[in-house]
C-alpha cells in the first residue's frame, strides 16, 4: 500500500479523534456545570441572609485586590520575553497579555497562545517566542501554584481525610521543586511548545532568569488570597488575620485547578466547584458559594475590561521593537 493510499485514512482517523476529543470535553464541561451548579443552589438556599454583616469598605478594598490582582498578570510575561532578546514597548506587551487572558474564555487552551502570537506579531516578535513566553510562564504559574498550595495539606480539615498529610505536603514539594530543574522544566516547556505545533527551543534562558518571573507570579497568587480573605470579611465570615496564609493556599488551588482543567474556558464551574470544595470548611457553605458567584463575576468583568484596555493600548502602541541583545546561553 503506497503513502498515498495511507492518506485518506490517517485524515479520517485523526478527525474522528478531534470529534471524540471536542465530545468528551464538552461533556466534562457540561457535567461540571450541573453539578457545581446544583450544588451552588443548595448552598444559596442555605444562606441566612439575616446574618450576613455587609461590609462596604471591605468589599471594596477586596475587589481592588483583586483587580489589581488581575492588572499585574503582564510582569512575568513582560520580564521573560527580554531573555530571547526581545522588548516589545510596555503599553503592547501590557495589551498582548491582557487581550490573551480574555482569549481563555474560547474553548480550547490553544487561543490565548495564538492571541499573544499575534499581538506581539507586530513588534517583531517571533510567534515561536510569543508562544513559548507564554508556555514558558504558565508552566511556570503551575509550580509556583503548588508550591503555594501544597501546604493546604497540612490543615486540619484536610488532614481528617488524608493520612499522612505530612508525608504527602513533603513529597508535593519536592515534586515541585524537582519540575523546576532546567533540564526537566526545558523539556517540559519543549513538549508543549511542539504539541501546540511551534518547533522547541534549541536553548532556553537559564534558570535564574525565571527568578524574577516566579517572584511575579507568587506576589499574584498572594494579592489573590488577600482579595478573597478580604472578600469573606466583608461578608462577616469569621477569618481572623492568622487564617490568611491557609486562605491563599485554599485559593491558589481553586485557580490552579481552574487553569488545568483543558475542557473549561477560564476554568467555568471548576473553579467554583473548588471554592465550594475548599472554602466551605473554612466559612460555611453559604458565604462560600457568595464568593464562588462574585468571584467569577468579578473575574469576567474585569478581564472583559482589562481586554478592551489591552486593545485599545495595542491599536495606539508605537509599532517596531527594541532589541534587547541577544538571548543568554543555558549553563
Amino acid at each position: 500500500m503506497s503513502q498515498t493510499d495511507l492518506q485518506p485514512g490517517l485524515a479520517s482517523s485523526g478527525r474522528r479523534r478531534r470529534i471524540a476529543g471536542t465530545i468528551v470535553k464538552w461533556g466534562l464541561l457540561a457535567a461540571v456545570l450541573v453539578f457545581v451548579g446544583r450544588a451552588l443552589y443548595r448552598d444559596f438556599s442555605e444562606v441566612r441572609w439575616s446574618e450576613i454583616r455587609f461590609n462596604g469598605a471591605l468589599m471594596t478594598l477586596a475587589v481592588a485586590t483583586v483587580v489589581v490582582a488581575r492588572a499585574i498578570v503582564f510582569l512575568p510575561y513582560a520580564l521573560l520575553v527580554g531573555r530571547f532578546g526581545h522588548r516589545p514597548p510596555w503599553s503592547g506587551m501590557i495589551g498582548a497579555v491582557w487581550v490573551s487572558q480574555v482569549a481563555r474564555y474560547v474553548p480550547g487552551k490553544v487561543s490565548s497562545v495564538v492571541s499573544m502570537a499575534l499581538a506581539l506579531r507586530r513588534y517583531g516578535v517571533p510567534d515561536q517566542v510569543a508562544a513559548g513566553t507564554l508556555v514558558i510562564v504558565d508552566g511556570l504559574s503551575v509550580v509556583i501554584g503548588m508550591l503555594l498550595a501544597i501546604p493546604i495539606t497540612l490543615w486540619e480539615p484536610v488532614r481528617q481525610f488524608l493520612p499522612m498529610a505530612w508525608l504527602w505536603c513533603a513529597v508535593g514539594m519536592a515534586a515541585a521543586l524537582v519540575c523546576l530543574h532546567p533540564r526537566i522544566f526545558a523539556a517540559v516547556g519543549n513538549f508543549l511548545l511542539v504539541r501546540i505545533g511551534y518547533p522547541p527551543f534549541a536553548s532556553l534562558p537559564r534558570m535564574r532568569d525565571y527568578v524574577r518571573p516566579a517572584l511575579a507570579l507568587a506576589l499574584t497568587y498572594v494579592l489573590f488570597g488577600v482579595g478573597y480573605w478580604l472578600m469573606a470579611r466583608s461578608l462577616g465570615a469569621e477569618v481572623a488575620p492568622a487564617d490568611l496564609g491557609i486562605f491563599t493556599c485554599a485559593v491558589t488551588v481553586v485557580l490552579i485547578g481552574g487553569f488545568l482543567a483543558f475542557f473549561a474556558p477560564a476554568g467555568l464551574g471548576v473553579q467554583e466547584g473548588l471554592l465550594l470544595l475548599v472554602l466551605g470548611p473554612m466559612i460555611g457553605t453559604g458565604p462560600a458559594a457568595i464568593i464562588a458567584v462574585l468571584m467569577r463575576l468579578l473575574q469576567t468583568v474585569t478581564e472583559a475590561g482589562l481586554g478592551a484596555v489591552g486593545l485599545a493600548l495595542l491599536r495606539h502602541a508605537p509599532r517596531g521593537a527594541l532589541t534587547a541583545g541577544p538571548p543568554p546561553q543555558p549553563r
